[in-house]
């Protein structure tokens, strides 16, 4: 069986957060203690999802609370009530979720694997996750998924992953994941006994576990059964 990340092999996230930037900025940003450009904004939006969102993985606080933490943090030293932070959070997922698309690659590498059983392991919230699979009319592809706040495990642990193969009745050396993180996916992955992809999209290597492009995948594991 193979699996797939969402975010960033899937789904373009970061193509998505600079289209909900920009708008975000022109309404916010006189409020913020600097003047940022879209590309220094998406670097510290990331930063404070990967700061505050741990918690949320771990289930030690809810997800509306980590997202309230990440608007404080943002605002700094400005104070912000809980209903002024989900404003401000909730215009950015407005247009974050209207640019959510594919990756050129995504729907001729399922396409290509349609005879294979398909399936999805994912961090982040159960509800926004599976409306990015819904929202890009790739759902149908995947008989299996698995997310983070549902499974109440979260990557980097392999228990994730030993846990989704055991609900798709799958020993974990037959089956295959690939996403774009090496210390999320590919070697976690690869600790719970599957075959680990790491995506690098545009880099070259020579890493028979690394994937330049998902157009690679059905070849490689036409390999791995073939070996």
């Amino acid at each position: 069986m193979i699996f797939f990340d969402i975010d960033n092999t899937l789904i373009d996230q970061r193509k998505a957060e600079a289209a909900a930037a920009a708008p975000f900025l022109d309404t916010y940003g006189d409020s913020l203690a600097c003047s940022y450009s879209v590309d220094e904004f998406c670097q510290l939006w990331r930063n404070l999802r990967e700061q505050h969102g741990r918690e949320f993985l771990l289930g030690r606080i809810s997800q509306s609370e980590q997202t309230r933490r990440r608007m404080r943090a943002l605002f700094a030293p400005q104070p912000l009530t809980n209903a002024e932070a989900d404003a401000r959070y909730n215009l950015f997922q407005c247009h974050y979720r209207q640019n959510w698309s594919l990756y050129d690659d995504v729907l001729p590498c399922l396409e290509a694997l349609s005879g294979c059983s398909l399936g999805i392991v994912s961090n982040g919230g159960s509800v926004k996750q599976r409306a990015k699979l819904h929202a890009t009319a790739i759902e149908h592809f995947f008989s299996l998924i698995v997310i983070s706040q549902d499974a109440r495990i979260a990557k980097p642990a392999p228990a994730i992953f030993l846990e989704v193969c055991r609900r798709a009745g799958k020993n974990p050396n037959q089956c295959v994941y690939v996403g774009d993180s090496l210390d999320d996916d590919a070697l976690p992955s690869r600790a719970a006994g599957l075959c680990g992809f790491w995506l690098k999209r545009d880099q070259r290597s020579n890493d028979s576990l690394t994937l330049e492009s998902l157009a690679q995948l059905p070849c490689r594991v036409r390999e791995r059964i073939a070996a």
